[in-house]
């Protein structure tokens, strides 16, 4: 009973998410200049912090899980999917080698170079492609090295 009773408290503390105050404190704690912390997108989230591939929102565990490309992507055992999987979306993800982009789709490390490597940013791209161009038939947020963006 305790606890419901704080459950309920917290929750009136916090408001009812209509009268447009935001819920960080901005500076000298008057109330004044209130704003929320930025949205980080989960792409860049991933390839700047977490090992494994991102998917949908998350990111599957490195080297067991896969993410399955479907109408929503989603995380299966390594090996499982019924249509393309994706071990990795960057070389970050291989201990040795690129995350490469192999013609029958998907990605999975290589440990030499290949001629569709997945990228975040274009300083993880070789010389001669060096752009990191959005990946057509892949998760969202996933990038691949080429030459030039079309």
């Amino acid at each position: 009973m305790r606890g419901l009773s704080i459950a309920v408290a917290l929750l009136l503390a916090c408001g009812d998410g209509k009268s447009g105050q935001k819920d960080a404190a901005g500076g000298g704690g008057d109330g004044q200049g209130l704003s929320d912390a930025p949205r980080i997108d989960a792409a860049l989230a991933d390839s700047a912090v977490l090992p494994g591939p991102a998917c949908q929102g998350t990111t599957c565990t490195l080297d067991t899980q896969e993410c399955c490309l479907a109408a929503i992507s989603v995380c299966k055992p390594a090996g499982t999917c019924p249509s393309q999987g994706f071990l990795c979306d960057g070389t970050e993800d291989c201990s040795a080698g690129v995350c490469c982009y192999p013609n029958n789709g998907g990605s999975h490390c290589q440990t030499n170079s290949c001629q569709q490597q997945a990228c975040h940013v274009d300083g993880d791209c070789p010389s001669g492609a060096s752009k990191c161009c959005p990946k057509t038939f892949a998760p969202p947020g996933y990038g691949v090295c080429q030459a030039a963006c079309s």
